[in-house]
């Protein structure tokens, strides 16, 4: 655990108070108020979106990005079929057209694939 060097007080009701005490006696032994208090701000901070440094706004950012970069991917990777399928000496708009729908359903499948890799994390 990273070293302690900020301290704070803070106030709060007698109720606040005592349903704390109660939390720390059902932890381990070790466990201390001041311990409960940082994992409330912890979650807390990682909790608030709309603060640039919190891990779910990194989250989000990121997941937003990676669609983003999915989707050119595959905007792109239909153009490379489309110009391969055309370089065929024997291409017709028929075989370019099947190039372009057989590259469709692959994608359909791997992005399927790939969204149940997500889903398991």
């Amino acid at each position: 655990m990273a070293k302690k060097s900020v301290r704070r007080s803070i106030s709060m009701t007698q109720e606040m108070r005592d349903r704390l005490a109660l939390l720390v006696s059902k932890q381990p032994r070790d466990t201390t108020e001041a311990d409960l208090i940082r994992e409330a701000v912890r979650l807390y901070l990682d909790d608030r979106e709309d603060l640039i440094g919190s891990r779910k706004y990194f989250q989000k950012s990121l997941q937003g990005r990676l669609d983003r970069l999915e989707a050119a991917l595959a905007f792109h990777l239909n153009v490379l079929i489309y110009l391969l399928a055309a370089l065929d000496p024997e291409g017709s708009p028929e075989r370019i057209a099947e190039a372009i729908l057989a590259a469709r359903q692959d994608g359909d499948t791997l992005l399927a694939q790939m969204n149940a890799l997500r889903e398991r994390r």
